[in-house]
């Protein structure tokens, strides 16, 4: 059995967590509060998730790299199909990341969530992203109405997305580089979703047994 060390918003974490639910194969989940920096530095010499540990006690960084070592644990038929329309479709995406990190960085810690349960992680969370925005999380929440304009237009205007129910409710690379990125726009008020973009989130959420925020958007 292997152990991931992750947070519940990371979108890196949510890529080892799809896989390695989707695998079946045996593991142990630990979430980390944002600001336990000892844990990750003990196992890989520095702050970062996802962490996989395996049973030996060794231990490794970087999400495709872990994706990598549970798929070859995995059996031949949870295998991922291969990467066909992802770098077009995140490439899309990535035009509106301003817009998309003005809404998620504020409410990542307005929501409950077990890495943020201390005052001192929201705390270290938040120092370390407004640097990144530029601006303080309360201006970014404020400013919700503008971004949330971009990001309905990007869910819009959305290409095509590869439908789990199209194609034996197989996961595939696409799922593993696009469904992240939209599945915590889940904890977004005001979002539009269009259908085939929110049946696609559903689907990929249900095969991964991946936790989506709609209930607790803000």
């Amino acid at each position: 059995m292997f152990t991931l060390y992750q947070y519940l918003h990371c979108p890196y974490c949510v890529r080892t967590d799809m896989v390695a639910n989707y695998s079946g194969l045996p593991h142990k989940k630990v979430l980390l509060l944002n600001d336990d920096e000892k844990t990750c530095v003990d196992l890989v010499g520095v702050k970062m998730v996802p962490i996989l540990q395996t049973e030996d006690g060794h231990a490794m960084g970087e999400s495709l790299d872990i994706v990598a070592k549970i798929l070859s644990m995995a059996p031949p038929e949870k295998q991922l199909l291969p990467k066909t329309t992802a770098d077009q479709i995140t490439g899309f995406i990535s035009q509106f990341s301003s817009a998309i990190n003005h809404l998620l960085f504020p409410r990542n810690v307005m929501i409950t969530q077990p890495e943020f349960e201390t005052e001192g992680a929201r705390a270290y969370f938040q120092k370390k992203k407004e640097k990144m925005l530029g601006v303080s999380f309360d201006d970014a929440f404020t400013s919700s109405d503008t971004n949330l304009k971009d990001v309905n237009t990007m869910l819009a205007d959305m290409p095509q997305l590869p439908l789990p129910s199209a194609r034996n409710n197989q996961l595939g690379w696409d799922d593993i580089y696009i469904f992240p990125t939209l599945r915590n726009l889940t904890m977004v008020k005001g979002l539009v979703w269009p259908a085939p973009v929110k049946l696609y989130v559903s689907e990929v959420a249900a095969l991964c047994n991946i936790h989506l925020y709609d209930e607790q958007a803000v």
